[in-house]
């Protein structure tokens, strides 16, 4: 049984800005301002520009080779399994979390008026024992959902996605025409009183990032969408452009409407009563007790509702890590509504784990957005490895002399956010690719896996020079308890650097190794 081409073009935008809008928007504007002060607002413009030139590779490559959980077999397909696994591995852990992060999200607004449901610890918000029970249920309801089929999701969705777009309009329209002071974006330290450096620490931190990676289902239901050369393209960039204003203005009005009490000790010590559920604190504030309500609501259709998304698409890409050999193919398993449901309870228990290291918002999002970025360098990569293989010569597109500088723009900025991040993240990070390779080398042992994984090392040497570069490369940044040995301002230079020579030298290898891969690429187009 296969997966079916079921997903018209408006369902998969909805799709898309279902797993954009979710808890982003109720906790990134407070974490962004305690970071970068009014200057937040340049985070989401320029987080979601640079996360354009990301999702245009993606978009080409997703239109030329439209396949399950693509995130995962890209790089399995163009640079053999040793990249494959190394990067599909950090990004189905990461995509796996996404659904008990936005869990958490729903219940740390949820403690509000349920205040059992999480404890103080270190002045952090955590799940109480009584929280993290509930978090299991809300992640098996989600399996129950999904076993009912995409039909019975898409449909679903219109509504959640509705809300998520009208309550975040009806929240800006409030705070603009109650409390708006223009003085908060130039009193209390300037516009910027943290300094440029924070305004992209903020990025991947607060998370900007987290917010606008989210576009990810169009890309993993791109096997299962009608038209993908027109719906791929249309829900990706759509989804990206609508989220961008939206929140840019949500956060031009969280800056606008806090009071100056909450920020006499300087932005970066922002606080209020209430403020684990911030708009919620600041709205209650306002005396608009009607709207909280619905805010409540809001607050758990939102994230829940992107948990729901997330966990769909993310269930594609088990899917695909099945055929790629790196997971049992009983994974692969489908059952009458075309819903790979052993792969979707694999997830959640996965997820119901992850939730004992990361037992708040914001502890999970930092890691997980650089887990989420290195996953995404399939895309510029994989898209000019195809370029230089000459693949599909049908399709002009992927060999105009642009595409190749925005692949090499868009691995560049990759870097960036990785970068930004932190050393106290990244090394996290480098730990994990250790574990892969742990699990890849015990997947090798095994005599009926051995002969599918070839490690195709001859391709694939690269990634372990990139691995050790970027981390060493934030180790001596000033980023995230960095030695602060490559400046802040140098550092764009440095990356810049590393990022030329990591992309040529994968080119070159590949340019190597044409005829090989040229013919698992048509192979595999042929079966779409």
């Amino acid at each position: 049984m296969a997966l079916k081409r079921t997903i018209n073009k408006f369902a998969l935008l909805t799709a898309a800005i279902g797993g954009i809008i979710g808890s982003g928007w109720l906790f990134g504007p407070f974490y962004a301002a305690k970071i970068a002060g009014p200057a937040s607002i340049l985070s989401w413009a320029i987080g979601g520009v640079l996360m354009l030139f990301i999702a245009y590779t993606f978009a080409v490559l997703t239109k030329t080779l439209p396949i399950v959980g693509g995130t995962v077999r890209f790089f399995q397909i163009t640079y053999g399994h040793f990249v494959g696994f190394t990067f599909s591995w950090i990004a189905w852990l990461a995509w796996v979390a996404v659904t008990p992060i936005e869990t958490l999200a729903l219940l740390q607004y949820a403690a509000n008026y349920l205040p059992f449901l999480m404890k103080t610890v270190n002045n952090t918000q955590e799940l109480s024992l009584y929280g993290f029970g509930v978090a299991i249920i809300l992640m098996f309801i989600i399996y129950v959902m999904n076993v009912k089929g995409l039909k019975f999701l898409t449909k679903s969705n219109y509504f959640i996605v509705f809300l998520k777009i009208a309550v975040p309009i009806a929240t800006v329209i409030i705070l603009f025409y109650s409390k708006f002071k223009f003085s908060n974006f130039y009193q209390i330290g300037g516009f910027a009183p943290m300094g440029i450096k924070n305004i992209f620490s903020a990025l991947p931190i607060a998370g900007v990032i987290y917010s606008f990676i989210g576009y990810n289902p169009a890309i993993q239901l791109a096997a299962e969408v009608k038209n993908p050369q027109k719906a791929l393209p249309f829900a990706i960039f759509g989804s990206l452009f609508i989220c961008i204003i939206l929140y840019t203005i949500i956060q031009i009005a969280f800056i606008g409407a806090v009071d100056a009490s909450y920020i006499k000790n300087g932005w970066e010590n922002l606080s209020f009563i209430g403020d684990t559920g911030p708009f919620a604190g600041m709205i209650t504030a306002l005396g608009f007790t009607w709207f909280v309500k619905i805010l409540y609501i809001d607050a758990a259709i939102s994230p829940y509702g992107t948990a729901l998304v997330q966990a769909t698409a993310t269930t594609r890409l088990t899917y695909a890590m099945g055929q790629n050999n790196y997971l049992p193919t009983l994974f692969m398993k489908l059952n009458k509504h075309h819903t790979p449901t052993r792969a979707m309870l694999f997830n959640i228990l996965i997820g119901i784990i992850f939730i004992l290291p990361f037992p708040s918002w914001q502890k999970m999002v930092g890691f997980l957005v650089s887990c989420l970025v290195f996953g995404y360098v399939v895309a510029p990569l994989s898209l000019m490895a195809m370029r230089t293989i000459h693949f599909h010569k049908n399709q002009k597109h992927i060999f105009s002399k642009k595409i190749e500088f925005i692949c090499l723009i868009s691995f560049y900025i990759c870097n960036l956010l990785i970068y930004w991040t932190g050393w106290s993240i990244i090394k996290k990070v480098a730990i994990t690719f250790a574990l892969g390779y742990l699990v890849l080398f015990l997947l090798y042992l095994i005599p009926s896996t051995k002969k599918k994984i070839k490690l195709d090392l001859d391709k694939g040497w690269w990634a372990i020079i990139y691995i050790v570069g970027i981390t060493s490369l934030s180790y001596f940044s000033s980023f995230g308890d960095g030695i602060n040995k490559i400046k802040f301002g140098y550092d764009f230079l440095a990356i810049a650097i590393f990022s030329i020579f990591i992309f040529y030298l994968a080119k070159i290898i590949i340019a190597n190794r044409t005829k090989k891969i040229e013919k698992k690429l048509r192979k595999q187009k042929d079966t779409l």
